[in-house]
């Protein structure tokens, strides 16, 4: 059975997340897995790249060793393993694990936020405030979005909870309560 995109990620990362703990280096880890998905996103070739080929294991070898050169040791090495392996087509799901792990043992919390008009710096501060009390975190990262079609209010999405104050939900709980008593 082949395994997904997903679980690849989720499995990879863990390794890697242990093997980072053990050696006390995972804040370093998370600055290189990011820094290497930086790179794949920027140049989405490389994703093609490493899944077809369209290229020799030679020309693929070379570029590993391009991505290597920056690192530490232990993420030279895991590099070389998803090379090996032929997992580098899933380095965006590998990291996105990671960061999910590294925010669930640091008390981190990503928070979007949609509002008519951009928050200002009083506001978005009571939001991170009212969250980390609600939700026991430590840090809100904070992603605002302005949406003029939710007309009023704000939608907090918090990991893959979500609070709508919207006026547009208000507006279609009212059309649903009349259409219902008809």
């Amino acid at each position: 059975m082949k395994l997904s995109k997903f679980q690849v990620g989720k499995r990879y990362s863990r390794a890697l997340y242990e093997v980072a703990q053990e050696q006390d280096s995972v804040d370093n880890t998370l600055e290189e897995i990011n820094s290497l998905a930086t790179v794949f996103s920027e140049n989405p070739g490389l994703n093609i790249a490493f899944s077809g080929r369209s290229i020799s294991r030679t020309e693929k070898s070379k570029i590993v060793d391009t991505l290597k050169s920056e690192h530490s040791e232990l993420f030279q090495d895991f590099i070389s393993i998803l090379f090996d392996r032929d997992r580098l087509n899933c380095v965006d799901e590998i990291t996105d694990a990671f960061v999910q792990r590294y925010d669930a043992d640091n008390g981190i919390v990503e928070v979007t936020v949609k509002s008519v008009v951009e928050l200002d710096s009083d506001q978005e501060d009571k939001l991170k405030s009212v969250v980390q009390n609600r939700f026991s975190v430590n840090k809100v990262n904070l992603t605002k979005i302005v949406d003029p079609s939710i007309i009023g209010g704000i939608v907090i999405r918090v990991g893959d909870q979500v609070i709508d104050g919207s006026v547009v939900k208000r507006f279609n709980e009212i059309k649903h309560m009349l259409l219902v008593n008809k």
